[in-house]
């Protein structure tokens, strides 16, 4: 039946045929192409290593910068603490006119004059005692400020560590890829097969079309690689805070799971100890401790009293400021009698000449210039509880920033504790992947000799190259879990994240 078939074809069926066969040809040498120019294109340009995607990260990424910003207003509120112990000085001046019953301010005296005046003043004054609040406000300041750089180093291996996750995802994906497009040019090799077996009449003209279905599934699971692709590169650039559009390309370095590496005989403790002196998410939360114990001594310091000291420089100008001057000359004053041995005398008192003269503004100065220094002493005596008040919430800041330190320790530890044992079921499981690889491999190999020799139909020989491409599907996907699994525990352990 199946040569009659074969026999009976018209020269029409045959060229339908032909175009049919070539038509899909063209379609997989047209996926290859792209495929092979992507790689050429990725070659041509300049690739991007995982240690320059996290260096770029660090000065480009938008939350890395707040969180730089943020170390920054610290180190601010840390300076802005110890100028605390500089004195204060100011400048005054004022300057106006006074009228009706008013006091002039050089003479100290009523006036219903309209004055015109200005006043200068420079005023100092420092705190020589508070208690030592200063003092703890700078400790406190700096504990903020170191807090808020473990903060950023904690953003930065957030950061890394996604960056690291986007990036073996590509190679994953890439790696599924290029086995996409080797199945379809497998697939492509098998209908050359089958045609050749139905031209022999071993095999029905049906297998023809089981195998050009199975080469469509191939090239639309070829189609969703690429795309995949595609969609881990987006991941990485929006990391990276780069464009859609941004020509990005990452370097391929041999990616293998280390052999020397042995989960199994890793423990908890050890790595736990490095994590606590290394992870800056724990450091962070024991400074934020230490930042709330200054507080308590910042609040108890209102208790006690404060002594400052203080000077000041003043002068003042006004326009009705006169002055008295001599011409030298004597002038007579009104006679008087005076009675002198029961005899009267007429005496006559002389008086020097006296001129009022306006005094110039910088004169008016000079001569008003005063000084003045002191010590101020202040101290509380009742203050409605609300030092105490304060205290009490200082306090329940120290608990509040140890049980986040507690939580931030106890995450850490279940973290380590879920890696250790994500890394050992991710050995066992990439071992189990090779076996089905290699057994699959076997399976396949004599599938497609017995293929070739017409004993089994496509459909087993289509099962046994499926199973392949999922167990070699399955060992890709378990090689790169398992490197992750390992990059996780040496970010524990502190260690640089790279892929040599």
């Amino acid at each position: 039946m199946c040569c009659n078939l074969a026999d009976g074809k018209t020269a029409g069926d045959r060229n339908k045929f032909f175009l049919l066969f070539m038509n899909q040809n063209l379609k997989i040498s047209a996926l290859i192409i792209v495929f092979l120019m992507a790689v050429m294109s990725a070659k041509a340009q300049e690739a991007w290593s995982l240690q320059k995607c996290i260096q770029y990260a660090q000065e480009n990424n938008i939350s890395i910068k707040q969180a730089e910003a943020n170390v920054k207003i610290a180190l601010l509120s840390e300076k802005q603490a110890k100028t605390s112990r500089l004195p204060n000085v100011s400048a005054n001046s004022n300057l106006g006119e006074q009228f009706g019953r008013t006091i002039d301010p050089t003479t100290n005296t009523f006036s219903t004059q309209g004055i015109g005046y200005n006043s200068l003043s420079v005023n100092a004054n420092v705190t020589l005692f508070s208690g030592g609040q200063i003092f703890h406000n700078i400790k406190q300041a700096n504990w903020d400020a170191r807090a808020a750089a473990a903060d950023a180093g904690n953003t930065l291996n957030n950061l890394s560590l996604q960056i690291a996750t986007a990036y073996l995802n590509i190679l994953l994906n890439e790696e599924q890829e290029r086995s996409a497009v080797k199945r379809v040019a497998q697939s492509n090799e098998q209908l050359k097969v089958t045609l050749k077996l139905i031209d022999a009449g071993s095999q029905p003209m049906a297998e023809r079309y089981t195998v050009e279905a199975q080469i469509a599934r191939e090239e639309q699971a070829a189609i969703v690689a690429r795309n995949n692709v595609d969609l881990a590169y987006l991941s990485l650039k929006q990391l990276l805070q780069l464009e859609p559009d941004f020509d990005l390309r990452i370097e391929h370095p041999q990616v293998q799971a280390p052999v020397d590496a042995n989960p199994e005989a890793l423990t908890l403790t050890p790595i736990y100890t490095d994590a606590l002196q290394t992870q800056p998410s724990v450091l962070a939360a024991e400074f934020r401790i230490k930042s709330a114990e200054e507080a308590v001594k910042v609040a108890k310091a209102a208790y006690l009293p404060t002594v400052s000291a203080f000077a000041s420089l003043s002068s003042n100008f006004s326009t009705q400021y006169k002055s008295y001057v001599t011409t030298g000359n004597v002038l007579p004053g009104r006679p008087s009698i005076v009675n002198v041995g029961g005899t009267d005398v007429t005496v006559t008192f002389y008086e020097p000449e006296v001129q009022i003269q306006s005094v110039n503004y910088f004169d008016q100065m000079d001569q008003n210039f005063g000084q003045g220094i002191g010590l101020g002493l202040s101290v509380p005596i009742y203050q409605n509880g609300r030092t105490r008040l304060s205290v009490e919430r200082a306090r329940l800041g120290i608990l509040n920033a140890q049980l986040t330190s507690n939580q931030a320790k106890q995450t850490l530890k279940n973290d380590i504790q879920t890696s250790i044992a994500n890394a050992r079921s991710a050995k066992l499981q990439l071992a189990a992947a090779q076996k089905s690889v290699e057994a699959n491999r076997i399976a396949f190999s004599n599938s497609e000799k017995r293929y070739a020799l017409g004993s089994i139909n496509s459909l087993d020989f289509t099962t046994a190259k499926t199973n392949l491409a999922i167990a070699e599907n399955d060992l890709i996907v378990a090689k790169y879990d398992y490197l992750f699994r390992l990059k996780i525990l040496d970010f524990y352990q502190g260690k640089t994240l790279t892929l040599d």
